[in-house]
């Protein structure tokens, strides 16, 4: 629903405020750029439908301008790791593991789809949409640990942000020299529970891997839900954001 009024807002705000038109004449097809001295020309009909959405783009503007939670400084996202990139993948973690309802040992997702970073002071719910705009899902996959590994290696290729694992990458090679996942080795003949989400179980270059798991839920819960979940919790219990660098993820 938040999105259909969302895009019911862009039509209403594009008919009530276009400042470039096409005038046609014979054999010519120009652009005019109408500056905010001249009016424009909107029809009857545009201002009909634009009075029409007016109250949906009023409620829409309300919501994005809702205040979930503050932060006392930017936040940005990196590589080994990076304040943002650990405040998305712990949320996923701990969001996740409620909606799923079992433990979850670790929670991977991907720099490309952190779209900007969170500003300093009041975070609000359009900026939740600015740093997650797509309706990626949470989805919890059931991994042995000889698959786990092979979930290893690839991030330390790539070194995406990662909750639950403490990892030391080897500079040269790219390859971990330590892996820990809740503070223990990793066991090759254990079983462990990933959260990610469905782009990168279906549709990157890590699907090829996490296609052999022992099970794999979609939990019908929007990235974007979680995290607007998780800060709105965090603002009512009177708690600013502050995410750290912690050394999860190390480049030596």
């Amino acid at each position: 629903m938040r999105k259909i009024l969302y895009s019911i807002a862009l039509i209403a705000l594009s008919l009530s405020s276009c400042t470039h038109y096409f005038i046609s004449k014979p054999g010519t097809l120009r652009l005019v750029t109408v500056s905010d001295t001249v009016s424009a020309p909107v029809s009857a009909l545009s201002q009909q439908i634009a009075s029409y959405l007016k109250p949906y783009r009023d409620s829409l503007d309300a919501q994005m301008n809702t205040v979930l939670v503050k932060s006392p400084r930017r936040l940005s996202k990196g590589i080994p790791e990076s304040e943002l990139g650990n405040l998305m993948a712990d949320i996923m973690r701990e969001m996740g593991q409620e909606r799923y309802g079992k433990p979850v040992d670790v929670a991977i997702t991907n720099n490309g789809g952190i779209r900007t970073d969170f500003p300093a002071g009041n975070i609000t719910m359009g900026n939740v949409f600015e740093v997650m705009p797509f309706d990626n899902e949470l989805v919890a996959i059931t991994l042995s640990g000889e698959t786990m590994k092979k979930v290893i290696d690839y991030l330390a290729q790539r070194k995406e942000p990662q909750s639950g694992l403490k990892l030391v990458i080897d500079k040269a090679s790219n390859k971990p020299t330590e892996v820990l996942i809740g503070g223990k080795p990793l066991d090759l003949q254990g079983t462990y529970t990933l959260i990610t989400s469905d782009y990168m179980a279906i549709s990157s270059d890590m699907a090829a891997i996490v296609k052999d798991n022992k099970g794999f839920q979609i939990l019908r819960y929007l990235m974007r839900d979680s995290i607007a979940d998780y800060l709105r919790r965090k603002g009512q219990q009177n708690q600013e954001i502050a995410p750290k660098k912690d050394g999860r993820t190390v480049v030596h």
